[in-house]
């Protein structure tokens, strides 16, 4: 049924603009053009009612069970050490003696909050959320607040049905929701989370949560299900999550080739789920993604951090947001290059440029880079993931200024981006067992010494962020001959 749809709206598209050229041409044909349209429209609309009657028989039909599969917990093969190699600091663009971060606790930042608490809407239809600190207002009418009875087939399709008889109402909280999805800079994910935090305003029930969220991510086109968890019986939403890409430490199950996750309902971990039939096709829907296209602008840097640039002798005093950190941490864990290009607010970029812009004045690329490593070696403090928080975690760049501890890869992504951000250079991840490191290419006229990988012919050089002091091209030795994995940032 779906590809009719896409058949008959290609179809009308293709049409259309040779139609349209008639009007030019005489009335008869214009007339022709009108009526032509209007039954295109009026098959379209046929269509799309015919799939929608489709999709609900569908979900009053009984439920299918599927399994529940365990994600990979990490791509690591091996535990991460938990104390990094060091060097004394070598002779480089500044000479001087290794130093601890320059201060690990946070301080509050001496700009005020960007979204203090305002008077709050008498509309009963308006809904203020808070969303990681920004309060924002949506027009949620009555109609769209419906509740199913139970978690029973019948009473998902009633729900499913109440809703898509309210399609002007949803259409325009849709465009509001995008319209605040681009204001902030959210990824899908983030479109997904902004969901949630409205469904919560709105509903007590969990349950309620689920099918609202379940509704607005289907008929905005992606590939959304709602499910029942075997043992807690409660809705869960399973979600597409890109599957082009590795999610790591969540439960899906595989409906129709594709992994959905679970991302919301309180469900029982590791439990299996009745879902629809698996002829309900989502051919055509699209996966959540979890790249930024834009710069993350939740709300206003709240905090500062001072750090050391040990190697150019300055101190820096970097902002970020609170309600940042908070964003990225729950952020489904993913694959490498993500976290390699996004970049940190605008404030704290715009801060770093002010030192690290300057200093590109006055020095080669090699040159930065070897700073740029440095500030990243030695101005955070090591800890692994394990330890800090219990569990495996990636770092957004921004996560790697604001909270007191990072390890390998977190380094790696911060030295990445700000590599790419301030000379220009290609960089590549280097993935050991237990261990990433980076590798830089400086272009085929310049070969800084030290050790290298070829990689689509080029010369990379190696650069550890989390080797202490150590120069460009110095690898920790117990890496010397092991076995590597090149991470590309596409």
């Amino acid at each position: 049924m779906r590809t009719k749809l896409h058949f008959i709206v290609i179809l009308l598209l293709a049409v259309a603009p040779q139609l349209a050229q008639a009007q030019v041409e005489g009335d008869s044909l214009l007339q022709d053009y009108e009526r032509y349209r209007e039954q295109m429209y009026q098959n379209f609309e046929g269509f799309r009612q015919q799939a929608y009657d489709e999709f609900e028989r569908f979900l009053a039909e009984a439920w299918t069970e599927y399994n529940s599969i365990a994600g990979q917990i990490s791509i690591y093969t091996s535990k991460k050490p938990e104390n990094t190699p060091k060097m004394q600091l070598y002779s480089g663009t500044h000479d001087g003696e290794s130093a601890a971060p320059f201060l690990v606790e946070p301080i509050p930042s001496a700009r005020p909050p960007q979204n203090a608490e305002t008077k709050r809407p008498s509309d009963p239809d308006i809904v203020r959320v808070n969303f990681y600190g920004r309060n924002i207002d949506f027009h949620v009418p009555q109609a769209l607040r419906c509740k199913a009875k139970s978690s029973r087939e019948s009473e998902v399709a009633k729900y499913y049905k109440a809703m898509h008889s309210q399609e002007e109402a949803t259409r325009k909280l849709q465009v509001e929701i995008n319209h605040a999805v681009s204001q902030m800079g959210l990824n899908e994910w983030g479109y997904f989370s902004l969901l949630r935090t409205i469904s919560e305003k709105i509903f007590a029930d969990t349950n309620d949560c689920v099918l609202f969220c379940f509704y607005m991510l289907h008929s905005n086109g992606f590939k959304a299900r709602v499910g029942r968890g075997q043992q807690s019986k409660n809705l869960l939403l399973l979600l597409a999550i890109d599957n082009s890409k590795e999610i790591y430490s969540s439960t899906f199950f595989r409906i129709n080739g594709t992994k959905y996750y679970i991302v919301y309902g309180n469900g029982i971990k590791g439990e299996n789920a009745y879902s629809y039939n698996e002829k309900a096709d989502d051919r055509g829907l699209k996966e959540i993604g979890l790249d930024f296209t834009k710069q993350l602008n939740i709300a206003a840097c709240d905090m500062q951090r001072k750090l050391r640039l040990e190697k150019a002798d300055i101190n820096l005093v970097i902002p970020y947001s609170s309600s940042h950190l908070r964003y990225y941490d729950e952020i489904p864990m993913t694959v490498f290059p993500i976290y390699f290009k996004t970049p940190v607010s605008k404030e704290a970029e715009l801060s770093l440029a002010n030192t690290f812009d300057d200093l590109a004045k006055k020095h080669d690329k090699v040159q930065m880079v070897d700073i740029i490593l440095n500030f990243v070696q030695t101005a955070f403090a090591y800890k692994i993931d394990e330890i800090q928080f219990g569990r495996e975690k990636y770092f957004f760049p921004e996560e790697v200024i604001g909270l007191p501890f990072s390890d390998c890869e977190d380094r790696s992504a911060l030295f990445a981006w700000m590599v790419r951000r301030f000379t220009g250079l290609e960089v590549i991840g280097v993935l050991y067992a237990d261990h990433l490191a980076t590798a830089v290419y400086f272009g085929d006229n310049v070969n800084p010494k030290g050790q290298s990988i070829m990689h689509k012919g080029k010369r990379f050089v190696v650069c550890d962020p989390t080797y202490q002091n150590a120069s460009i091209g110095m690898m920790t030795p117990k890496y010397a001959k092991a076995r590597y994995e090149i991470i590309n940032i596409y």
